[in-house]
């Protein structure tokens, strides 16, 4: 098996299903080396002049060394642009006669793209199809019910970190996300309204960029400004510093792929609040690993986080058991097993 190697294309700009977090993940796996893989990033979230040179430069590097791997291992979304910017390696990919992998960072959103020509010419001459949950699966075969490619699930890695006594963490709550109405802030907001002043030693952090001045002049109208804090894009330590204190992260989005942060949130040991988005649903074990709110409900999200501000030993027990889902399910070992499985699979074919 030495002699197999795996070219990794993808986006650095990619924000469905955290490409870049997976990737650097990978990268610390025995599989990348074991298929000496090469990372080739095709886009990159800069100007125009930046990402046409970023592309042209991944083209010219794919010319000169895609013939030395036997998979091409494609990270994408099914938008027009990505996947225009990815194919001339996809071409190189099917001249040179290599394996292609099509890993599909996106979840129910794939029924935007039953009728993408392009998404679906690609998803054809590919060898595998990759998707983020079973459930992810399920909607696959249903909607492309016409692609005959085989699929499969393999689920993101999440790095355990070292376990954050109860006894240190703060009586903080946390989101993090590029703020918009599909990541919906406004109903942490709302929720927030109804229980501050129940708790005035609480404070809710909001962490991300997006449309920040639009929701913190909605906290500033609701009243809230000397308890939620927009920190802006925090990254390295200054974040992790937020999720090793945090007590509560809540996630509100009505869409997602198989959010990394809510795994990154799990592997800190905080208690979850969050929509049945994307493909968690998979793994939530509703009162066990997380408390669940219907979308766009905030006076259930607010009694969801009233239970946990109040059950102290509830908090404690939902964290030891989601630290236990982690490191069993979305460990780098874990996913390291089926990502090796996956390839030893599609070269046999």
């Amino acid at each position: 098996m030495a002699n197999k190697r795996v070219l990794v294309v993808g986006s650095a700009e990619q924000s469905a299903g955290g490409v870049s977090s997976v990737i650097k993940l990978m990268k610390k796996m025995p599989v990348w080396k074991e298929y000496d893989c090469y990372w080739l990033g095709t886009q990159i979230q800069r100007n125009y002049a930046w990402k046409l040179w970023y592309a042209l430069k991944a083209y010219v590097i794919a010319l000169c060394i895609i013939w030395r791997y036997d998979i091409v291992h494609f990270h994408t979304v099914p938008d027009k642009i990505c996947l225009i910017i990815q194919m001339p390696v996809f071409l190189l990919a099917l001249i040179g006669r290599k394996r292609i992998v099509m890993h599909i960072h996106m979840g129910n959103q794939l029924r935007n793209h039953t009728r993408n020509k392009i998404f679906k010419w690609c998803l054809r001459r590919a060898d595998l199809i990759i998707l983020l949950a079973k459930k992810w699966q399920a909607l696959f075969k249903d909607e492309f019910a016409d692609i005959k490619t085989p699929t499969t699930v393999l689920y993101n890695a999440c790095e355990m970190v070292p376990e954050v006594p109860l006894e240190e963490k703060e009586k903080s709550i946390v989101m993090a996300a590029y703020f918009n109405d599909n990541k919906a802030p406004d109903l942490l907001l709302k929720a927030w309204k109804k229980l501050k002043d129940h708790y005035p030693d609480w404070h809710v952090y909001m962490l991300g960029n997006g449309e920040v001045e639009r929701f913190r002049k909605m906290a500033e109208d609701m009243g809230l400004a000397d308890s939620v804090t927009f920190t802006g894009y925090v990254v390295g330590k200054l974040r992790d510093d937020y999720f090793r204190k945090a007590s509560i992260y809540c996630m509100c989005s009505y869409e997602e792929g198989f959010p990394m942060v809510v795994l990154e949130a799990w592997a800190y040991g905080i208690c979850v609040v969050t929509t049945p988005v994307g493909g968690l649903p998979d793994v939530l074990e509703d009162g066990r690993n997380a408390l669940i709110f219907d979308f766009g409900n905030w006076e259930t999200l607010a009694n969801r986080i009233s239970r946990l501000i109040e059950n102290r030993t509830m908090r404690k027990n939902m964290a030891d058991d989601a630290r236990d889902m982690v490191y069993h399910h979305f460990s780098n070992q874990q996913i390291n097993e089926m990502t090796e499985s996956i390839y030893s699979t599609v070269l046999s074919r």
